[in-house]
């Protein structure tokens, strides 16, 4: 053999190296990428319920410390003029004394503030929901202590407990899971206070600003949840309002002239709630 025709025989063997590990090469980078492709969508899988409404929660939580603020804001402005009413109109809120319990979130406890509810038992507390409502420690006793509703409703002489919770549960992915939290609240409420009245409030709807542009907040998943309610409350044969009677347009929406936010109640619409609450 010559010694072209060897090398020639060499190259081809080179040429013939070069070409396999470019062959392997791209079957590796197609494999690869298979794999990876694979281990993203089995990690997007594996992302639970939980973690889901975990990251809801962090959202309405973020606008919820927005709230606080306002509320606080506003707080000194309504509570002088609520002072100033209430000289004029000694008896104006006669049928709730400290026999009354309200437990809300933070709607409630602007309505309460607007309403001049002084008297009554204010278990209210931005960002709470059904399952919170049962854990969370934010009511003070007389030792200074933080103890929850339930420990504080069994030192008190409490008739009727209004309950209006579900505007920061909008982002639960189960609706199975909210109804059985709330169904869970009040039973539990009952251990404590078998022979008081609970009257279960429907959900305010948001604006129709706020529900067209928002993800959590809007006016469809409002009108599922307190159907929820609704049929939770003729089974376990409590007393159902429906705030939407009052409270919202022909449209469903809250006007938006009844709030600054899309969410929250001014004045002259918590003295609506207020005086639908006392004829109903």
């Amino acid at each position: 053999m010559s010694k072209h025709s060897k090398k020639r025989k060499n190259l081809n063997k080179i040429v013939a190296i070069i070409l396999i590990v470019i062959v392997a090469s791209i079957i590796l980078a197609i494999s690869t990428e298979i794999t990876s492709k694979e281990t993203i969508s089995q990690n997007i899988q594996n992302v639970t319920s939980q973690e889901i409404q975990n990251v809801s929660e962090n959202i309405i939580l973020e606008e919820n410390n927005e709230l606080e603020n306002i509320l606080s804001n506003e707080n000194t402005v309504v509570s002088n003029e609520v002072e100033e009413e209430s000289t004029n109109n000694t008896n104006e809120n006669r049928e709730f004394g400290n026999n009354v319990a309200f437990i809300g979130d933070s709607r409630t406890q602007a309505f309460l503030m607007y309403a001049g509810l002084k008297d009554v038992q204010d278990y209210t507390n931005i960002g709470l929901m059904v399952d919170t409502a049962l854990t969370k420690k934010f009511i003070t006793n007389d030792n200074g202590e933080k103890i929850t509703i339930l420990e504080d409703l069994a030192t008190k002489n409490i008739d009727t407990i209004y309950i209006m919770l579900g505007i920061n549960e909008l982002g639960w992915i189960y609706n199975d899971i909210f109804i059985k939290d709330y169904e869970n609240l009040i039973d539990k409420i009952l251990e404590v206070k078998p022979n008081c009245e609970i009257i279960v409030q429907s959900i305010i709807p948001v604006t129709k600003t706020k529900s067209e542009g928002d993800n959590i907040y809007n006016n469809d998943k409002i009108t599922e949840y307190n159907n929820l309610i609704k049929d939770m409350a003729n089974r376990k044969g409590i007393k159902y309002i429906d705030l939407c009677t009052v409270l919202a347009d022909k449209s469903g929406n809250l006007p938006k002239e009844a709030s600054t936010d899309g969410i929250h109640l001014n004045k002259e619409y918590c003295q609506k709630w207020l005086k639908y609450l006392k004829n109903n």
